[in-house]
């Protein structure tokens, strides 16, 4: 009798048990999730979608597989050259919202382009909170963002684009009707003249997503949650410091997470001055912190964008994050270069061929805060005309406009009430366009 009881027991144990196995599985099954979306929800740690989102992405579009190897075959042979000009990208922001609140704010939009002009230009201010240690390798990678000025048909656009839908959840990185206004999200913009970032109302535990440089063109761009995009409005900590986006941005230009993906120490990012980590970060660590792949101080770089910390604690790209990064936007992604998205309407676009004669040097520095120098040179002296425009075209300073033929001229924006952003100067001599080229100014 004893023993009947006790099997009685453990029968009872054992069907209990069961139950919460095919519960949990059927759980995981009706999400559409993976084991590491849906153990790994946003309210218990940063999660990102990328490799998932990729790995499926390879196996619908095989070619892009082939496309990735000679993408890293060109990332490691590229070298960066010493003096290069910002690159300015023109972005369209897709809102796509079931509810009012996910139709998030133009204010929210543009803190999250401010965030991404200071964390990758390095003059975010929490550099101070990079350990000593890295500091010497905190990188200003030399891109900048605006919103884009006109639209892929050459009309006048704000950057924003907004649909409403009727999906009141995308659920994670295998849900790609985001991409695509027949399915309830919006078709993206050539991915050769803009970078596309989604916001919405991302399921499946996830922050974001976002797809490497080779794949298919109507999925190339960045998903992220409505939530953890910018640092004002519907935000919720601790993701309110618009550093989703730039982790996600940072994807998109080729970085891997900084530990490689794999929970071992022979798997790496494949960038030399990011020390080798055994696996994601969490939440906010005391420096220095270390694991079994650094055993020893400083340990982890647990404050990098491509880490999974919280916002508060990122605060920085390193100078091979910022190679490879430019090794994409001189081989894969290399079209964004010759984009007129962040020319506003009105304004000559840069012109293409500059007579050699001619010279109109990249002020410098940029981006700047409050001032900055602009130098040209023309053959001879002629009647010159040197102006700065806003985005919306209208001149807010003329530096130059009488016979000369060369000059260093200071434009000094620290006076007037001109607010951070992108804007222009055009060089004239004689009425004749000889270049446009951009300024970005960070108060």
């Amino acid at each position: 009798m004893k023993n009947f009881k006790k099997s009685g027991i453990n029968l009872f144990i054992f069907l209990i048990a069961i139950a919460a196995v095919f519960l949990l599985g059927s759980s995981l099954i009706s999400t559409g999730s993976n084991d590491s979306i849906s153990l790994y929800p946003h309210s218990n740690g940063r999660t990102c979608g990328t490799v998932e989102f990729n790995e499926l992405q390879m196996k619908q579009h095989p070619e892009f597989r082939i496309n990735r190897t000679r993408i890293e075959e060109f990332a490691k042979n590229y070298s960066m050259p010493q003096n290069r000009s910002v690159i300015t990208i023109p972005v369209v922001v897709h809102v796509v919202y079931n509810t009012q609140q996910q139709n998030i704010s133009e204010t929210q939009i543009l803190s999250q382009i401010d965030v991404l002009n200071q964390d990758y230009a390095r003059l975010n201010s929490d550099t101070t909170q990079t350990p000593e240690v890295w500091k010497p390798i905190g990188a200003n990678s030399q891109i900048q963002f605006c919103l884009a000025q006109r639209d892929p048909s050459g009309n006048q656009t704000s950057g924003i684009t907004r649909t409403q839908t009727s999906i009141t959840e995308f659920t994670g990185s295998n849900d790609q009707r985001i991409f695509f206004t027949a399915q309830g999200g919006q078709d993206i913009w050539d991915r050769d003249r803009y970078l596309n970032i989604y916001v919405c109302n991302l399921g499946g535990g996830l922050l974001g997503f976002a797809q490497f440089p080779g794949g298919n063109p109507q999925t190339d761009a960045t998903v992220n949650l409505y939530t953890a995009f910018g640092t004002t409005g519907v935000v919720q900590p601790p993701y309110d410091k618009g550093r989703t986006v730039t982790h996600e941005v940072g994807h998109w230009f080729n970085l891997f997470h900084i530990w490689g993906d794999e929970p071992d120490c022979n798997q790496d990012d494949e960038v030399s001055d990011t020390p080798l980590q055994g696996n994601s970060s969490s939440g906010c660590f005391t420096f220095p912190h270390t694991d079994a792949c650094q055993p020893n101080s400083p340990g982890i770089m647990f404050m990098n964008y491509m880490d999974y910390s919280n916002d508060a604690c990122m605060n920085l790209f390193t100078q091979g994050q910022s190679t490879r990064m430019n090794a994409a936007l001189n081989g894969p992604r290399a079209s964004l270069l010759n984009s007129n998205g962040c020319i506003p309407v009105g304004i000559i676009p840069i012109s293409n061929e500059i007579p050699t004669e001619f010279s109109m040097g990249q002020n410098y520095p940029n981006p700047f805060n409050p001032s900055t120098s602009i130098k040209f040179s023309v053959p001879k002296a002629s009647f010159i005309t040197l102006a700065v425009y806003d985005v919306s075209g209208k001149i807010v300073k003329t530096l130059v406009n009488e016979n000369v033929n060369a000059g260093i001229y200071k434009v000094d924006f620290s006076a007037g009430d001109l607010a951070s952003g992108i804007y222009f100067y055009s060089l004239y001599t004689e009425g004749r366009l000889i270049d446009t080229k951009k300024l970005m100014l960070i108060k």
